[in-house]
């Protein structure tokens, strides 16, 4: 069940013994893309680094804090990826882009951070939803002026609202683009794509931080 406005999130239990850890982005979804591939139900991953973990507050004490009583046990929500026909997996963010300083771009967001930039201030890692950013797809890009402006203010989140940046909150929605994009999952590149569909699969995933 995803979570509800107002509610506390997760529950005090400690990461079993033997569970894996991550302490980075590439570490989670790695482990995330072995779990969804072996098509069984998700069992703990420990965090101790990476983007959700800020995204949770990142918590002090690295792996001991896990298996202490001060540890806490939640779902989280994954995106599936689908480019060109190939299934990935994302555990925060999905993101189509040649450029940073021209032409389009997508942010497919299950929580609010990407890196350093809080590109989707009102998500949450839980509430089963995906936040969509597009510019350039369906409305006019923003010049290079107002990226200059945008890059400011995203680590405060304030670039939204924007005329230029499109928002929009699905459980799933699809794109064709006019020429290859190059697409990053949780800040690894993949590779490029002309087709690309994002899925949020709701408590697909299982943390303790």
């Amino acid at each position: 069940m995803t979570i509800q406005r107002n509610q506390p999130w997760g529950t005090a239990a400690t990461l079993p013994e033997g569970a894996p850890i991550a302490g980075s982005n590439a570490e989670l979804r790695r482990l995330i893309t072995c779990q969804r591939a072996a098509d069984r139900p998700p069992s703990p991953i420990g965090v101790t680094g990476g983007d959700l973990w800020r995204v949770v507050g990142a918590p002090a004490g690295g792996a001991e804090r896990l298996r202490c009583e001060i540890a806490r046990t939640a779902p989280v929500d994954l995106i599936e990826v689908v480019a060109d026909e190939v299934v990935h997996w994302a555990c925060v963010h999905a993101i189509a882009r040649n450029s940073w300083w021209r032409g389009p771009a997508m942010a497919a967001m299950s929580a609010d951070l990407a890196g350093e930039f809080r590109l989707a201030p009102a998500a949450h890692p839980n509430d089963g939803r995906l936040h969509v950013l597009t510019t350039g797809i369906d409305q006019p890009a923003l010049s290079l002026a107002q990226r200059v402006l945008a890059r400011r203010r995203l680590r405060s989140g304030a670039h939204l609202p924007h005329p230029a940046i499109a928002m929009r909150r699905v459980t799933s929605t699809e794109f064709q683009f006019g020429k290859p994009l190059g697409l990053w999952l949780d800040g690894e590149r993949v590779g490029r794509c002309l087709e690309l569909t994002v899925t949020i699969q709701p408590d697909a995933a299982l943390i303790v931080f």
